[in-house]
């Protein structure tokens, strides 16, 4: 572990135990409320992470990557009971939001209508709708019940918990974080959404008989919510992994019964991190499934509306809005000279044309074709460090990675060598060298397939993964 990272995990070990008698209905709301977000705009303390002095402000040094797994490991377990149904007789229930991603196709083929249920945050209207409007609401055709129409009463016990994180922030005099007026408000904010959404979480779950609730991340307030009250009803959990596992920070601590991962690499991850035996299986995403299937729209098509000639070598760049954008600029500068290639960016995930297609008239914007689409058109592609590289890689097109170092990166694609640069004029040579050098070429395939083979091994079908990992933990 860096110094970055050992300081931001004791911080927030401190964090965990300072605030953890704030509770509601048994749960400890420093377990739950998501750490990153009271934090979020202190530049200052970011900053503050990289010395190696900050840690003489902690209570807590960290310097295992496992430690922090255990706390919530001891957490997750002192909340575990018995299943208080018969699971076999209850729905599936599916947290959907933005990150989970399931195309309908994977809904229709695998999910029987009758026997799942859509969980979702807010409400269509601002109405409370009457009891038979909420159980007739559907989404992709299913029941969908909304967690903001259940009535609550916590007025009360939320001006409580809120009085009592005032005498705790007051106990912690001339502390580095706590005593910020930006910190002490977002956490009262957090304290009433928190205890909104448990009291959300348990009624739903009082209503619905659950078998067993697929979530795309335990690192939001529902889903862990939603993840911890069926720990203690003995419900299974499946928490999807949402993208790779670029930075820690977002995937640990893992809460879910089980995490279903794309591969080799993020089973080794966990494990490194502490997670439970049996706790983690690879299933890929049923997301990536439609990378296996044939593109929906002809070549012709697509190079005929994107304005460019079908028959030069296409590069798709992916961006994320403006970051590194002077590197992409160095990049494409390198690339400008090659009259034999087109060149398009992706904004991931928007669809609206990039600044840079204004800067540079040859480079043009991919406008709104869907990303496998997109994929299956191109001949190479050159991202940041991004799921849409894996996914590039899964249509058995090679991937370039622009490198920006964040100091809580994981090494994903280190195992592609040195197609990984953080100098974006050696990677625009090297990409120039694999349109132009057949051995180099080959060499860059090889490092694809073994580099898959490790992250993506795929034996089957996501969609059949999920569903019988679903069915091993109801029949459990």
């Amino acid at each position: 572990m860096n110094t970055y990272l050992k300081n931001y995990w004791s911080l927030y070990l401190d964090f965990v135990q300072d605030f953890r008698s704030l509770k509601y209905r048994g749960f400890s709301l420093s377990y739950i409320i998501h750490f990153p977000s009271l934090i979020r705009k202190n530049t200052a303390l970011w900053e503050a992470l990289y010395g190696d002095m900050f840690g003489n402000k902690l209570n807590n040094r960290v310097s295992d990557p496992k430690e922090i797994q255990e706390v919530f490991n001891q957490y997750v377990r002192s909340h575990k009971k018995k299943s208080l149904e018969d699971r076999k007789h209850g729905k599936v229930v599916i947290n959907y939001d933005t990150i989970l991603r399931f195309p309908e196709t994977i809904f229709n083929n695998y999910f029987d209508r009758s026997q799942t249920v859509m969980v979702m945050a807010g409400s269509k209207s601002n109405k409370r709708p009457s009891v038979d409007a909420l159980n007739n609401k559907q989404y992709f055709h299913y029941p969908t019940k909304y967690l903001s129409n259940y009535v609550t009463h916590t007025k009360e016990a939320v001006l409580q918990v809120q009085s009592q994180a005032r005498t705790i922030f007051h106990s912690y005099t001339n502390h580095h974080l706590y005593q910020e007026k930006t910190f002490q408000n977002i956490m009262l904010k957090k304290i009433a959404e928190a205890i909104n959404r448990i009291e959300q979480s348990i009624r739903f779950l009082t209503e619905v008989p659950t078998s067993c609730i697929v979530v795309s991340t335990t690192h939001s307030f529902i889903s862990r919510i939603l993840a911890l009250a069926a720990v203690e009803r003995g419900i299974p959990t499946i928490c999807m992994q949402h993208g790779i596992i670029g930075s820690e920070l977002g995937y640990i601590p893992k809460i879910a019964t089980v995490d279903a991962v794309y591969g080799h690499f993020e089973k080794d991850w966990f494990k490194a991190r502490g997670a439970p035996k049996g706790s983690i299986e690879i299933i890929g995403h049923p997301r990536f499934d439609q990378a296996f299937l044939p593109p929906t729209i002809s070549r012709n098509k697509f190079f005929k509306q994107l304005g460019v000639d079908r028959n030069k070598k296409t590069l798709l760049i992916v961006v994320r809005g403006n970051r590194d954008v002077d590197q992409w600029r160095i990049l494409i500068n390198t690339l400008s000279r090659q009259h034999y290639l087109n060149i398009l960016v992706k904004d991931f995930p928007n669809d609206v044309p990039h600044t840079l297609t204004k800067e540079f008239p040859f480079v043009h914007s991919t406008q709104s074709f869907d990303l496998y689409n997109i994929l299956h058109k191109v001949d190479c592609v050159v991202s940041y460090p991004s799921t849409v590289a894996l996914e590039a890689m899964l249509t058995q097109k090679p991937a370039f990675i622009l490198d920006n170092k964040i100091p809580s990166y994981t090494g994903y694609f280190n195992g592609l060598d040195e197609l990984v640069q953080t100098d974006p004029q050696k990677l625009g040579e090297l990409i120039i060298n694999y349109f132009n050098d057949l051995n180099w070429a080959n060499n860059v395939k090889e490092k694809r397939e073994k580099f898959i083979r490790y992250a993506y091994p795929s034996e089957s079908s996501s969609g059949e993964r999920l569903k019988k990992l679903i069915n091993k933990l109801i029949n459990n």
